[in-house]
């Protein structure tokens, strides 16, 4: 697992490639650099949403292709440690998904990867992750202006949806352990 080249298909692919693309020519601003970046982030928005999503296999109709979005080999290895992570983080708390907590245990550590449907899961967490990551960052924006704007909201949205229960006390007496 995560020792190979992951592709994105259909819609999802179309939205990786605008997720990527610069949205600013003169100063080059891209929300996300490489389709890894996606790759390593979209599972736990998807996950932090509730949104999954099926493949999709939306084609091109000049080429009558499947759309297609590559994550090299070499890439997903280098980020194999963040990407399993990432997964048995998921398998642990996705109690929808498995309600047994000794088998969410188990899935993240002793089958972890052995089991289709798990990953099926994840990915599906991925393909969510990038629908609300299209929706939150690019759906509707038309210039570089309102990109920021959009990002900004979601940062804050974000913030006020997960993190603002959470004080600097919280934090210090977590570290102080």
């Amino acid at each position: 697992m995560f020792n190979k080249q992951y592709r994105f298909r259909g819609r999802h692919a179309l939205r990786v490639d605008q997720l990527t693309s610069v949205f600013d020519e003169v100063s080059k601003a891209k929300l996300f650099d490489r389709n890894v970046d996606i790759y390593t982030n979209a599972p736990l928005i998807g996950f932090l949403y509730g949104r999954t999503a099926e493949l999709d296999n939306t084609k091109n109709p000049e080429t009558d292709q499947v759309y297609s979005q590559n994550v090299m080999g070499d890439r997903v290895i280098y980020s194999s440690d963040e990407l399993m992570f990432n997964f048995r983080l998921i398998m642990l708390l996705d109690a929808e998904y498995e309600s047994d907590v000794h088998k969410r245990i188990d899935k993240a550590f002793r089958t972890m990867g052995t089991d289709s449907a798990d990953e099926e899961r994840f990915d599906s967490y991925v393909r969510g992750g990038i629908d609300v990551l299209y929706e939150k960052l690019i759906e509707g924006a038309t210039n570089p202006d309102e990109y920021v704007v959009k990002l900004y909201d979601f940062v804050e949205e974000f913030q006020e949806r997960f993190n603002s229960e959470i004080t600097s006390d919280d934090i210090l007496v977590l570290c102080a352990k």
